[in-house]
């Protein structure tokens, strides 16, 4: 293309003859600037020759399922969420220790729908809705810039013709003090990689010279709060961890190594009785590396 080629050799001596070379920062300053003097602020009310649009907000189980069954030819999908993925929560446990990769628990949202990454009016927009106009119908959004400097976020708004909101909840700590500042939840697969970090990383530390016992039995110290499905996969996990990884590649701190469960009553409590002591035969089998507490007043 001769008009691309031109641009390219006028924008290559411009910048020989300026002496001062254009930063990542102030590209994507000029770029924001030009979208705002263009009126560009979002995806405005859909046209009379345009597919109606519907907007999920959510990357989650109910808004991917939705998305994976919606007829595109008949529907635009404008998807919303700070992650561009689909978690299969029931297997992030075992991305802790290793025995599945974080890339096997994760599902792209290209991937699960299609039209999000070849249709021309179908998009994902990386960013958190921040409020919903149910007269206007339309949708505010906050795009997500975490850990990147040079971006700050900024606000645009959808305007869609069927909403679906399904940005899931947030998880309960009930009430116990400690948990949101000292607790790495699991419900993410940045929370997995975290929490595969940590464990390596007091391995390794509780294996070199001079550290004294009782900072071994520190380190290698897993306390889990809460009995229910995550929690309980989760232990059953670091268990199968310790027994088959642990005792073989660190044997010199094995035996400082414990797992403790603490559950305010019993564990897997909303599943069959049958379970539950099934789940507490599995879990205590490895004598000595697990400790099952209950703490009935949620101290």
């Amino acid at each position: 293309m001769p008009w691309f080629k031109n641009l390219i050799q006028l924008s290559s001596t411009r910048f020989k003859q300026s002496s001062i070379k254009p930063s990542l920062t102030q590209l994507l300053q000029f770029n924001r600037d030009y979208s705002v003097a263009s009126g560009v602020a979002g995806l405005g009310p859909t046209k009379g020759d345009q597919k109606p649009r519907v907007v999920v907000l959510g990357s989650g189980w109910a808004g991917c399922r939705l998305m994976k069954g919606l007829d595109t030819s008949i529907y635009d999908v404008v998807c919303v969420s700070p992650r561009n993925h689909m978690v299969f929560t029931p297997l992030l446990a075992s991305t802790c220790v290793g025995t599945l990769e974080f890339r096997s628990v994760a599902e792209p949202i290209g991937r699960i729908q299609p039209a999000i990454s070849s249709q021309p009016d179908s998009y994902f927009y990386l960013a958190n809705c921040t409020d919903v106009d149910f007269d206007k119908n339309v949708v505010s959004c906050q795009t997500v810039t975490d850990g990147v400097d040079i971006l700050e976020p900024w606000n645009f708004n959808i305007s869609y013709d069927k909403l679906v909101i399904a940005s899931g909840a947030q998880a309960m700590t009930f009430g116990i003090k400690g948990v949101m500042e000292h607790a790495i939840f699991l419900r993410e697969v940045h929370h997995a990689q975290e929490i595969r970090r940590k464990l390596l990383l007091n391995l390794m530390l509780s294996d070199v010279p001079g550290v004294t016992e009782e900072e071994k039995r520190r380190l290698l110290h897993c306390v889990v709060v809460g009995g229910g499905p995550t929690g309980v996969e989760f232990s059953g996990e670091l268990s199968d961890f310790i027994m088959r990884d642990v005792h073989q590649r660190y044997a010199h701190v094995k035996d400082y190594i414990h797992v403790t469960l603490i559950e305010a009553n019993e564990i897997l409590s909303s599943f069959d009785d049958r379970l539950r002591v099934y789940a507490i035969k599995q879990l205590t089998k490895v004598s000595g590396n697990f400790v099952n507490e209950a703490y009935p007043d949620g101290k």
